[in-house]
């Protein structure tokens, strides 16, 4: 709209330099026509004027042909703009109002846009066309649900159950060492496909908009708690967690979304952790570091890409990063990484 105020008013303006022009013009034509008229009558008369008369009515005829045209160029020119400005609300009402409609459109609603009916030609076209595309949105975003759905109902299932068969072949007891790793090997493989199968799948909601709920987050206590989770796994690693967490650090958000984000994050480094290491947690009130003993920067333009890897010892499944850059983009969050003194240093920006 303001764009189209903006045109309105440049035309305006075009308006009004080109009639200034046309008024400066017509006054010495108008002069002179009136000017041979008025010597015309004169002559006609036989009327003889001085000097001094002559320049007194030329002076009076300028100012009298001056005032007219400057007050009828005024009187035509405001008419023109008001006229103007008028017509022009009236033809585009249509296009603004469709224009609302489309703001107020929400995907996730499922609702189709009803646009009202106009008797010009090409926004009722406009409208039409606008219809059919918000109506193949629509169908595409419930198929895709309808997808993700189906998905994570079809997949895991089997997954589950190969993942059982698999682990009552490891209770067999005539096993041999060679049969026995392959198993475990296995079963290795197939929690990294469930677990792929998982992210994917939430990389799916987050972009069809199905994590719309929102709440008012202890972010500070969520990141205690998550934590508190993890600490076997650092344990286990003989890995030493060092945390310097403010107190009531509030965001708003979809709980789900903050604790995967916090989830990938803290994982992400206990996992690409060697044992007996340190790992460096952090949050102000702008940001959330974390911090993970390393020995050679990782190529920061990739990291946050799908299955996109830190190293190939311990790949994980690639999406764990990917992950937290959805969530933060959804967020308005800005992700970092960089290395630092012997750190990789993973960032939130709130």
């Amino acid at each position: 709209m303001e764009h189209m105020k903006h045109l309105m008013n440049l035309t305006i303006k075009k308006i009004i330099v080109y009639a200034g022009i046309v008024l400066v013009c017509s006054i010495p034509a108008y002069y002179l026509v009136i000017s041979l008229i008025w010597q015309f009558e004169m002559n006609e008369h036989n009327i003889v004027l001085t000097d001094e008369a002559a320049r007194h009515d030329r002076y009076v005829i300028i100012t009298a042909v001056t005032a007219l045209t400057s007050l009828f160029f005024i009187f035509l020119l405001g008419g023109s703009i008001l006229l103007n400005r008028s017509v022009s609300r009236r033809l585009w009402q249509p296009f603004y109002e469709s224009l609302a409609k489309i703001r107020n459109f929400d995907l996730t609603s499922r609702q189709q846009v009803i646009f009202d009916q106009t008797n010009i030609f090409e926004f009722a076209e406009l409208n039409v066309s606008l219809e059919k595309l918000i109506s193949g949105n629509i169908s595409a975003y419930n198929q895709q649900k309808e997808f993700t759905d189906n998905a994570s109902h079809e997949l895991q299932t089997p997954l589950a159950i190969v993942q059982s068969k698999l682990e009552l072949l490891l209770q067999n007891s005539s096993l041999t060492d060679a049969q026995y790793n392959s198993i475990e090997d296995a079963l290795h493989a197939l929690a990294r496909v469930s677990r792929i199968n998982k992210n994917l799948l939430i990389l799916a909601k987050i972009e069809n908009s199905q994590f719309i709920e929102k709440e008012r987050i202890d972010f500070s206590a969520l990141l205690h708690e998550t934590v508190t989770l993890f600490k076997n796994y650092s344990d286990n690693k003989k890995i030493e967690l060092q945390l310097n967490i403010i107190h009531g650090k509030m965001v708003e958000g979809n709980k789900i979304l903050i604790e995967i984000l916090i989830n990938n994050l803290i994982t992400n480094a206990i996992r690409h952790s060697s044992d007996h290491k340190k790992i460096i947690i952090k949050l102000t009130n702008d940001h959330l570091v974390i911090k993970n003993e390393g020995i050679s920067p990782l190529q920061a333009e990739q990291l946050f890409n799908r299955f996109a890897t830190a190293t190939s010892e311990n790949p994980g499944t690639g999406l764990g990063l990917a992950l937290v850059k959805q969530i933060s983009a959804r967020y308005n969050w800005k992700p970092g990484y960089h290395f630092d003194h012997g750190f990789h240093v993973f960032s939130i920006e709130f």
